[in-house]
């Protein structure tokens, strides 16, 4: 039997989160469990890829279209090379390695199929929130063989903690709650303004409750078709591009499919 360690990927998926995401890489690098880091730059509009092409260690993915939570997660998958693969929100506050080094242990050491955080001690909010609603949780461990058997990731957009969620509990996946002591987020609102922020709010809200509704689509949620379909509608095809912040090399696989966010 082999006692090679699991391989773990930290993916971000980061849409316009140029004054935010460094903060996070700044934990995530130096974990020592963390084998590759992957920021999935979902089409921003502002100097996200340039702020992450800055820190050392971490590669960036860039699509040419906004995909969504769920597509650009599927597009980091394509790219990771991993055993193991864990998701973290890209405005995080509070994160430390132990956080990371916690909730990835339980699914590396063979405890449980998915780990998933949850904040306590941060924010009122984010904290009520996270109570609440556990199971939308965006920071989460989990062994690739689960997630590749995923169907519909990639169009899932916010819905897509909601789909894994389901996913895991039907297939009856071992899942550990993880607490995260100190971390939260900024609030919608208090990023995009009142308004806009609580009509991004409803919106998240809403892809939520239609996967809630919907069937269980087929399995193999990373295939090719949909991406390419949700990056061609109005936008042209999405070719990513993925760097490092030294010396702007390609990594990730050689599957020809790899390249369809």
């Amino acid at each position: 039997m082999s006692s090679r360690r699991r391989r773990v990927a930290a993916i971000l998926s980061a849409y316009n989160e140029e004054s935010r995401v460094a903060q996070v890489l700044e934990a995530v690098v130096p974990t020592p469990c963390i084998d590759q880091v992957l920021v999935v730059n979902d089409g921003s509009t502002d100097g996200t890829a340039a702020r992450v092409l800055e820190v050392p260690g971490a590669y960036l993915l860039s699509l040419s279209c906004n995909v969504g939570k769920g597509g650009a997660m599927a597009a980091g998958a394509r790219f990771a090379d991993a055993d193991v693969l864990l998701f973290l929100d890209a405005d995080l506050q509070g994160l430390t390695p132990d956080h990371i080094e916690r909730l990835v242990a339980p699914v590396v050491n063979g405890e449980a199929g998915m780990a998933v955080g949850r904040f306590y001690g941060g924010r009122y909010l984010t904290d009520l929130s996270q109570r609440i609603a556990p199971m939308v949780s965006g920071q989460r461990a989990i062994a690739r063989a689960v997630f590749d058997q995923i169907g519909g990731i990639d169009g899932a957009r916010y819905g897509v903690e909601m789909l894994i969620t389901r996913h895991c509990r039907q297939h009856r996946v071992r899942t550990i709650s993880v607490p995260l002591p100190g971390v939260t987020h900024p609030m919608k609102e208090e990023k995009l303004g009142f308004w806009p922020g609580w009509s991004s709010r409803a919106r998240m809200y809403a892809q939520i409750v239609r996967i809630l509704l919907s069937p269980p689509p087929a399995s193999n949620g990373v295939g090719p078709a949909e991406s390419r379909r949700l990056c061609t509608a109005g936008s042209g095809e999405a070719t990513p591009v993925c760097q490092n912040g030294i010396g702007g090399e390609e990594t990730g696989r050689s599957d020809p499919d790899a390249d369809q966010g």
